[in-house]
């Protein structure tokens, strides 16, 4: 179950064997297992694996297993060991078996890939309303109320504190934090998002309304527009591989409630008026005498609109993940094999320095090899 071979040496063949520099680490890299060994070659064999690159796990009981726990990037004290060894270990088992190490490794990331679903949909989120509302004011002047961007922050934080809940998939390989492709990821979305907004305030600079099917407010149709994609986002940033927990859906569904009713009732609407208000850039949006009022077939559009940006959003989210070149971006490189430091190192390892006192009587160093008895007490 495991994929263990036979390719199994002795401590002998692993410290005795006259091998050194990159031919000792070529052979514990290949070594299906190590037999008859001591806590000096456990720590060895770890630290050798390490120089190379590799993430190293290291499980035991005893007292002796200690400095190879700590010195590996995982240390396991199993279930009945000494204090030491939980002392230096990173994880302790309470109970018998090794299953819990699957379970363990299942749930980490399981919770590393919420945390990275989260932190790119913030990002992109956050790039979205200071994209769009820094450029509307630079061009034509105009941005949207407070209240409603307080509303917009407080329903994205209502709806992503459910994806704690959420559930999660475990990737096959390790996890760690490729902070250039988080990047990437979530500036080309954020851009997307304000692009997506922009098209519905361009819509709204038409002579016939636009996106404005019989009267409506500005500042509702962005806010609903602004506030379902972004909370739709986070349905693109978790992946594909699981169904959304249903904490999750039912939380962003309260919230899209929410901002439908807030535009269709105009609440905290500045756009108050009985007559056609004229655009900036010619044409008019109606609203006349509904007080900030959308009309249900704008809202209707707005919502399909909205579906269409996050699916879009989502085709580029898939893409940006399958690029080979963004793929282990910002990923740290293993299988380190410096042959000529391994080989320094090695020849370093059997020199030693011999202290002696001169004919005057001062200390004298020299590098001298070691002998076999020194080699072995090492």
């Amino acid at each position: 179950m495991l994929a263990l071979g036979t390719k199994v040496y002795n401590s002998h063949k692993l410290i005795g064997g006259g091998l050194s520099g990159s031919t000792q680490h070529d052979l514990v890299e290949k070594a299906d297992g190590f037999a008859e060994v001591f806590p000096e070659h456990k720590y060895q064999v770890v630290e050798m694996l390490q120089q190379r690159g590799h993430l190293t796990a290291m499980t035991g009981d005893g007292v002796n297993d200690a400095p190879s726990l700590k010195k590996a990037d995982c240390g396991i004290a199993v279930e009945g060991s000494s204090e030491a060894a939980q002392a230096a270990a990173d994880i302790v088992f309470l109970a018998p078996g090794l299953s819990t190490i699957v379970f363990a490794i299942k749930t980490a990331r399981q919770i590393f890939q919420r945390m990275k679903a989260y932190i790119q949909y913030r990002i992109a989120l956050c790039l979205h309303l200071e994209i769009y509302l820094v450029t509307s004011m630079i061009i034509i002047n105009e941005t949207i109320s407070a209240e409603l961007i307080v509303f917009i922050a407080l329903f994205a934080d209502l709806a992503t504190v459910a994806v704690a809940y959420d559930n999660a998939h475990s990737e096959q390989r390790p996890v760690e934090w490729q902070l250039p492709k988080i990047w990437v990821i979530s500036v080309v979305l954020g851009i997307e998002l304000a692009l997506a907004t922009w098209v519905v305030r361009g819509t709204l600079f038409l002579p016939n309304g636009g996106i404005v099917q019989r009267y409506g407010s500005i500042q509702h149709i962005l806010f609903l527009e602004i506030s379902l994609t972004e909370n739709w986002l986070i349905f693109v940033t978790r992946g594909g591989s699981t169904f959304p927990a249903f904490t999750l859906v039912a939380a962003i569904a309260v919230v899209d409630a929410l901002a439908t009713v807030f535009t269709i009732f105009g609440w905290f609407s500045e756009e108050i008026g009985n007559e056609p208000v004229p655009n900036p850039m010619g044409g008019f949006y109606y609203n006349q005498n509904r007080q900030g009022m959308t009309d249900i077939v704008t809202v209707v559009v707005v919502w399909a609109y909205s579906i269409g940006v996050t699916i879009i959003i989502a085709v580029t989210y898939y893409l940006l993940n399958i690029i080979p070149s963004l793929a282990n971006l910002g990923r740290a490189k293993r299988n380190v094999h410096d042959t000529q430091m391994e080989n320094i190192i090695g020849h370093l390892s059997k020199l030693a320095i011999k202290h002696e006192k001169d004919e005057h009587g001062g200390n004298q160093y020299s590098l001298v090899g070691k002998s076999n008895d020194d080699a072995d007490d090492d």
